[in-house]
């Protein structure tokens, strides 16, 4: 078992996205998180061939050195690592990279960039229709990773946004548990 990613690793990842990316890329971990965790929890895995150039969007950004490339790669193969087996060992409680943000209400836990990787990695997965019981689910990450529901979360106060963090970890662990089992058969 390959060791999980570090805090100094987490911010090294975050400024090399930023970095390499473009308007079509994943600029931050927290996007990365919910891509990763949709494709670890895709119905057909994918190889690191398939999705990395979708991380710097859509084709694998240019590097100075093979140095810089390798580390680049490195570490986001280290963060895929760290969410598969984060998931494969949840019983009820997940480590999700959600931004959190400090308001003058408090803390708020922000979840678009999250679910807008999220839904990025369902569809790079090419996920297959779900289960009715289980479009739901799918749906809560949908919520805030979909631009055509803007203005549904406009609409929500910050009690009832706050409320569906916990209906977003949840989707995560069911979402995951039930594709697993689709593919052991």
């Amino acid at each position: 078992m390959s060791n999980p990613i570090t805090d100094q690793e987490l911010d090294e990842l975050g400024e090399l996205l930023f970095k390499y990316g473009n308007d079509d890329a994943i600029l931050d971990v927290s996007e990365l998180d919910g891509f990763v965790n949709a494709l670890c929890s895709s119905p057909h895995l994918l190889l690191p061939s398939e999705w990395l150039p979708e991380v710097s969007g859509g084709k694998l950004p240019r590097f100075k050195s093979k140095a810089q490339a390798q580390r680049y790669t490195d570490l986001i193969i280290k963060f895929y690592n760290t969410v598969a087996i984060m998931l494969s060992e949840a019983t009820d409680e997940l480590n999700l990279f959600f931004e959190v943000r400090d308001t003058a209400q408090g803390e708020i836990v922000v979840l678009e960039e999250w679910c807008f990787g999220y839904m990025r990695g369902v569809r790079l997965g090419r996920w297959t229709e779900l289960p009715a019981q289980l479009q739901k689910y799918l749906d809560a990450i949908a919520l805030h990773g979909s631009e055509e529901n803007f203005s549904v979360l406009d609409k929500m106060s910050l009690e009832e946004h706050q409320a569906t963090v916990p209906l977003v970890v949840d989707a995560v662990h069911v979402l995951y548990l039930y594709q697993r089992q689709q593919r052991l058969g």
